[in-house]
């Protein structure tokens, strides 16, 4: 809605006729608890297209003329995820946490959901929606180009101070995701593709405060190890897993969920219980004899060496990628935050340990049948 149009650029699709005229694409993605908007364009036309891109967020029209089509784009997105397996268990996930908790919310949008109610447009809602959250102090904001940094700031100061300060830094969610009818629980799916995937869930409370430390990445490392060993490499020899991750899960501001996902052989169907059983054992070994530094140290070492020789990305992707960093780290780790690893900390990796176990698990098992 906000590309329909704003107070000092009224047409309809003018933004993307002029970043399409100037080589340039652009997009905006929706999330949990942030929505990101970024485009490209070649550099001479980057100070225009930047006065066209600060305006939906200053001064945008939300025509009311183009809804229809929006809402109807929106609803074709929706009914081609309907068959996609990986939006079918992020709905069934969203469908067994706490009902009060924002993330239990339909996620997308259909002709019901952005349907008008009560008589009144749902461009009302659209309206108040922009009004309430867009607050100057929830934003962050990326620049790339050849323009020297001095230049840059005259922009970004001339063109976006107007956008209004509702004064809405700090605010929280204070409801528990995961609730006793959440956890301890067995959730079956059926896949509409064939595939067969046992996933052990462990909600946790958020983990942005501990980035710099980043103790699940710890566990992550241990669990998910491929070595002599490893809990993969047992599970592999008994013909029962074909590959094993841990560590990624659904995170928001009040919430992280840690994962171990196995990827099932037709047989593995048949011993569930022993996989399970075996992680908890691997978990209990790793309570027991798997605290020490120079294992945190390795994992340390390895996202160093990640950092120093990543490739180089696109400057869009890099921009997204970095404005949202700017949300979850302080200023001097905008850059380094994904792979800072500042110092073992025992005591809060034995404080972790509370939540990986069988009271606290959610297990999905994924499978035809």
């Amino acid at each position: 809605m906000l590309f329909l149009g704003t107070e000092k650029y009224p047409k309809v699709g003018e933004f993307q006729s002029y970043i399409s005229q100037h080589g340039g694409t652009n997009n905006a993605w929706t999330g949990t608890e942030h929505t990101c908007f970024f485009f490209d364009v070649t550099p001479n036309a980057f100070e225009n297209a930047l006065d066209r891109f600060s305006q939906f967020f200053t001064a945008p029209l939300f025509n009311e003329e183009a809804l229809d089509k929006e809402r109807q784009a929106v609803d074709s997105e929706y009914k081609l995820k309907l068959n996609d397996d990986s939006r079918r268990l992020y709905q069934v996930n969203k469908e067994v946490i706490n009902p009060d908790h924002p993330f239990s919310k339909f996620s997308v949008g259909n002709l019901d959901t952005l349907g008008d109610r009560d008589g009144k447009s749902i461009r009302d809602e659209i309206v108040e929606f922009h009004h309430s959250q867009y607050s100057a102090d929830l934003m962050t904001l990326t620049l790339f180009g050849p323009q020297s940094l001095d230049a840059q700031q005259v922009w970004v100061e001339a063109m976006f101070a107007n956008i209004p300060n509702h004064h809405l830094r700090g605010k929280s969610i204070d409801v528990p995701i995961s609730t006793k009818e959440s956890t301890g629980i067995l959730v079956q799916v059926e896949p509409i593709k064939e595939f067969r995937k046992l996933i052990l869930t462990f909600p946790m409370p958020g983990m942005d405060k501990h980035y710099g430390v980043k103790p699940l990445s710890y566990f992550a490392h241990l669990l998910g190890y491929e070595g002599e060993g490893s809990l993969m490499l047992q599970l592999k020899n008994e013909g029962w897993i074909t590959s094993l991750s841990a560590g990624g899960g659904a995170s928001g501001s009040n919430y992280r969920d840690f994962t171990v996902s196995c990827t099932l052989t037709p047989q593995g169907l048949n011993h569930v219980d022993d996989i399970i059983q075996a992680v908890f054992q691997y978990l209990s070994m790793i309570k027991q004899d798997g605290l020490d530094e120079w294992r945190y140290l390795e994992k340390q070492a390895v996202l160093e060496s990640a950092f120093r020789f990543q490739e180089p990305s696109r400057p869009m992707d890099l921009v997204s990628h970095l404005v949202i960093n700017m949300q979850h780290y302080q200023p001097d780790d905008t850059i380094y935050g994904d792979y800072k690893m500042a110092g073992y900390d025992e005591q809060l990796q034995r404080s972790l340990l509370q939540y990986l176990t069988i009271d606290n698990v959610r297990v999905t098992l994924i499978a035809k049948g």
